[in-house]
């Protein structure tokens, strides 16, 4: 006995984020037959494919965060206790984010094309005289392109894995914030 097969329904049940490229082929698409305006940004781009693979990959970043915050705070007992974790975004960004508790930030951009910066900073440190700073501290992730556009984060030449960075940089920050 044979069972039907749904072409239908997808095969491969990946993240939603992983076929981010599909829903804005068929969006450039339907675009081109209400306008007749065609997308000309070219794959081959790669500028502009590190730039919006970046402003994608601070997005599946703040949702892990997010998950990792509402958990955490729900295991304390909630939003309103005392200590609790905060995310913010940052304003006239892309998609740069904070995570916050008592006086300790931890600030997730993107300075340049490829890199994403984690930086740790407590508000003691922020308004000292010594403020002014000439390099950017923290952890960079530099994006790394492969044949066919396929980019990779690293870390020193590393690949990393988000979920690992995630539960490494929160661990850390959580830690920290507890004393400051």
């Amino acid at each position: 006995m044979q069972k039907d097969i749904h072409y239908s329904q997808p095969l491969n049940k990946s993240k939603p984020a992983e076929k981010n490229w599909l829903k804005k082929l068929v969006d450039n698409e339907a675009e081109f037959f209400h306008t007749g305006a065609i997308d000309s940004s070219n794959q081959l781009n790669h500028n502009r494919v590190i730039e919006e693979a970046t402003v994608e990959f601070l997005q599946e970043l703040r949702e892990e965060f997010t998950n990792c915050v509402n958990l955490f705070n729900a295991y304390r007992g909630g939003v309103h206790m005392p200590s609790s974790v905060k995310i913010f975004s940052i304003s006239n960004t892309a998609a740069d984010f904070i995570l916050f508790r008592n006086s300790l930030k931890l600030v997730i951009s993107n300075p340049s094309t490829g890199v994403i910066n984690f930086a740790f900073a407590s508000r003691t440190n922020t308004f000292s005289k010594n403020s002014t700073k000439t390099e950017r501290e923290g952890y960079d992730l530099i994006a790394q392109m492969y044949p066919f556009n396929e980019l990779a984060w690293t870390f020193h030449g590393e690949k990393v894995s988000m979920s690992v960075l995630v539960r490494f940089l929160f661990t850390e920050f959580v830690r920290s914030s507890v004393v400051s």
